[in-house]
């Protein structure tokens, strides 16, 4: 097993990624991961039974994703699918890479399934890859198959290629944000167990009337829609958007925003953060270990982190240190890099099956 990143070698000519890269989907990760692949010269390509043949790579991304799909009987299609897609490639000598982006599905959903899912597919796996280093002994602690398996760590990539940088003043008049005071955002998929109402109660405190706090993602549970409702009729310095946003209107947040918020009771990995850092926003987030790692490489002053619950005096204390200045440095998370260490990942996984 290896921990280091690879160098580009030869590559298998076709990587087979669940799910299908082009779907359409909140979070541009897999299509940029896939951009980036190609322009290094691999195919890439959504994965079917068809395609799995020696010289391809089949490469998983949430395999609990077919779990969330309300429809039992288009999920129990979906999953039977993934499964027989997965037994397949092993039966063919396919390498299997599994990225793990969660060490469970955060909603509990279909949890009989679940117990299944994470029993099962771990053990299957040739290969896996860590977006943090501090992720690899706790996604072995978890999955303990994974300890004869192959892995390295690779970086979650920026979003540099997708954001924008609109005028700060022109943002906050588009968003009916023209105050004089803070505007703080929190962006991303609006769950419980992302710490916003633990946000929103510590807005709540600050006294200065002219401070806004502004909430962007799609909420899919509606007990939770509905207290965050109730708190903006409460206090309408809280402006809650509650549906998916184009990325433009998240960069207009994220322009507006003095400081961004991810105050996530629970986190393994977090694209909201890559996002905001590439946006050269400054972040407020507990101190997590994958935090403190991204707080390491690019400083403080970008990543500012907390200890214990969130309250007033921690936003307070954070809107009060001096603006970043310049952008951070993410040369760690550029595509090409993580494009080149995926290709030397995949050709030694198949070197290895070869043999």
């Amino acid at each position: 097993m290896s921990d280091r990143p690879t160098t580009d070698r030869t590559s298998p000519p076709t990587v087979l990624m669940f799910p299908d890269p082009a779907r359409d989907s909140v979070n541009p990760y897999q299509s940029l991961l896939a951009g980036a692949l190609r322009e290094a010269g691999s195919t890439v390509r959504g994965v079917s039974l068809r395609r799995l043949r020696r010289g391809s790579v089949l490469h998983v991304h949430w395999p609990e994703m077919p779990l969330h799909d309300p429809d039992t009987g288009r999920m129990l299609k979906r999953f039977g699918r993934l499964a027989a897609q997965v037994l397949l490639a092993r039966v063919r000598g396919v390498p299997v890479v599994w990225t793990v982006h969660n060490l469970r599905a955060h909603d509990g959903a279909r949890p009989g399934l679940q117990k299944l899912l994470w029993a099962t597919f771990p053990r299957l796996v040739d290969g896996w890859i860590s977006l943090s280093r501090t992720g690899v002994a706790a996604a072995r602690a978890e999955f303990p198959a994974l300890r004869r398996a192959r892995s390295i760590v690779v970086h979650h990539g920026d979003y540099h290629s997708v954001t924008t940088r609109p005028d700060r003043a022109a943002a906050r008049r588009d968003l009916d944000l023209d105050t004089p005071g803070p505007v703080l955002a929190m962006v991303g998929r609006v769950k419980p167990y992302k710490g916003v109402e633990e946000l929103v109660r510590a807005f709540a405190e600050l006294p200065d009337p002219d401070a806004r706090l502004v909430v962007a993602g799609g909420c899919e549970d509606p007990g939770l829609r509905g207290r965050l409702e109730a708190a903006a009729a409460a206090d309408p310095r809280f402006r809650p958007v509650l549906r998916r946003v184009p990325q433009e209107q998240l960069d207009a947040v994220l322009a507006a925003a003095d400081l961004v918020v991810l105050p996530f009771a629970s986190v393994f990995n977090s694209g909201s953060l890559l996002l905001c850092l590439s946006a050269g926003r400054r972040v407020l987030a507990p101190r997590t270990d994958v935090f403190a790692e991204t707080a390491a490489e690019v400083g403080e002053a970008w990543l500012r982190l907390f200890d214990g619950p969130l309250g007033a005096g921690t936003l307070r204390a954070a809107l009060a240190e001096p603006p970043a200045t310049g952008a951070p440095d993410l040369h760690d998370h550029d595509w090409s890099r993580i494009a080149a260490e995926h290709r030397g990942f995949y050709a030694e996984l198949a070197a290895a099956r070869s043999r």
